[in-house]
């Protein structure tokens, strides 16, 4: 599908519709049209998030991080807040790593910590149009955590 001269495939485009429109979704019902980490912060703990999604959602970020060369805080601080990306606060990097490691923590809150970022990189970060195609598993693992929450 061409899209203003650039070449994706329509599943990449139908995704990424998808997690904007889902996310349009959450940030309306959950956050009163105002998303940012110290919402999130307030109401993670409110939010049932499928636990299978969430985990296929760490396993994707992971297979990026690897394919990276990067150890989970380098992929926190230099992928999901790529060049000129307001950094977020460490105490909320730590949490997103915790995410991706699935260890102990806020893991709720460090998923939806991070579909803020790949949202922020999506609407504000790069413009590599031509790099989406190889996010689709990335974008198909976000829908499916957003599809998840309840509401």
């Amino acid at each position: 599908m061409l899209v203003k001269g650039y070449s994706l495939q329509e599943e990449t485009v139908l995704e990424i519709g998808k997690f904007t429109i889902l996310w349009n979704w959450f940030e309306r019902s959950w956050c009163h049209n105002n998303c940012n980490p110290g919402k999130i912060k307030q109401i993670a703990t409110r939010i049932h998030i499928d636990e299978e999604k969430q985990a296929h959602l760490a396993e994707v970020l992971n297979e990026r991080r690897n394919w990276f060369g990067q150890l989970e805080a380098e992929y926190v601080r230099d992928s999901l807040h790529p060049d000129n990306a307001r950094a977020s606060k460490e105490e909320d990097m730590d949490v997103m790593r915790q995410f991706i490691t699935q260890s102990e923590g806020e893991l709720t809150r460090g998923c939806l910590l991070v579909l803020h970022r790949i949202r922020n990189n999506l609407m504000h970060g790069m413009k590599l149009l031509e790099g989406l195609d190889g996010q689709i598993e990335l974008f198909r693992a976000a829908t499916a955590v957003l599809e998840s929450i309840a509401g």
